[in-house]
């Protein structure tokens, strides 16, 4: 988008500033082009500009008034429409769109333009990531926040300003900054547990992993052939990928079996896996290395703690 700059550059919001949903457009209409440009479209294109700028908001709602017949729809009419005039730059508006939020912070007076319809720009355009860069997707994002954008007029105050001013901030919530310590200590557990089993009971929970992520097994663990361990097929795409399992290793001993990855085209990928020791090396798109951080994770995500347990018992 021409209009973002650097999220990570910025200072977090503070936890006072005020937030708004904003609907650009009917069915979205202005959407892309207010994201592209860096600037809020709004409607209510009868209002009359002058009065908002002066500030006059019963004028403004008794002019709606007339055209609705019903004082509290009107009150809601007015109470838009001067949201969309005097938000300053310490207040966000958000929405959603292409299966991200986004979120910008007004500036400027608001002025008319084609079809009567208003405009604002805003202080350095709109953004889907946090502050530190996180892309705010939708699916990531508490429903209590995402089903906002199920608000039938165009503009309302966000209920959930708090959770969304953490998420923009990369601030968790209490309860997940608890369980994030708690898991690094789980974690840490949990390799001391893989790095008791022996290198046949290894190698069975690398398999375990991988098949609880999809990957069929097309060879025997620790079959005869010296630079495979799992053969692998992914079904759903056809991709092939074998996996090199050691208990102990070091980046000498990778860089072989890389070296024989890379002189044949029978696999797309090549996993490596190891508990002990380090591998000082930058992982590729088509080699993924998992040592003794990302093994303990994978253990966590398949389910597996039970059975390590057992196993280590």
């Amino acid at each position: 988008m021409d209009q973002q700059t650097d999220t990570g550059l910025e200072r977090k919001l503070p936890t006072n500033t005020k937030a708004y949903f904003i609907k650009l457009g009917e069915r979205g209409f202005w959407e892309k082009k207010c994201l592209k440009d860096g600037t809020l479209w709004f409607g209510y294109n009868e209002t009359p500009h002058d009065m908002c700028l002066r500030g006059d908001w019963g004028g403004v709602q008794a002019f709606w008034k007339i055209v609705r017949k019903k004082e509290g729809t009107a009150s809601n009419d007015a109470r838009q429409i001067r949201t969309f005039y005097e938000a300053d730059e310490h207040s966000i508006f958000i929405t959603f769109h292409g299966g991200y939020l986004w979120w910008c912070k007004p500036k400027g007076r608001a002025a008319v333009i084609e079809d009567d319809a208003r405009l604002r720009q805003t202080v350095d355009g709109w953004k889907r990531e946090s502050i530190g860069g996180d892309p705010l997707i939708i699916s990531r994002l508490s429903g209590k926040l995402t089903k906002t954008q199920m608000f039938r007029g165009t503009i309302c105050e966000v209920a959930e300003r708090a959770y969304l001013l953490r998420r923009i901030n990369d601030e968790p919530t209490p309860e997940v900054a608890v369980a994030e310590e708690a898991e690094v200590i789980l974690r840490a557990r949990i390799l001391a547990m893989v790095q008791l089993l022996d290198p046949k009971d290894f190698e069975l929970l690398v398999e375990l992993i991988f098949s609880s992520s999809g990957w069929r097994r097309q060879t025997r663990t620790g079959g005869t052939q010296k630079t495979i361990d799992l053969d692998l097929l992914l079904p759903t795409t056809g991709e092939r990928a074998f996996v090199q399992i050691k208990s102990k290793t070091s980046g000498k001993e990778f860089e072989s079996y890389a070296k024989d990855f890379r002189d044949t085209d029978a696999h797309a990928r090549m996993f490596f896996v190891w508990h002990t020791g380090k591998v000082n090396v930058e992982p590729t798109e088509q080699i993924t290395l998992w040592g003794p951080d990302e093994v303990p994770k994978m253990v966590l995500e398949a389910g597996l703690l039970s059975w390590l347990k057992d196993k280590a018992s």
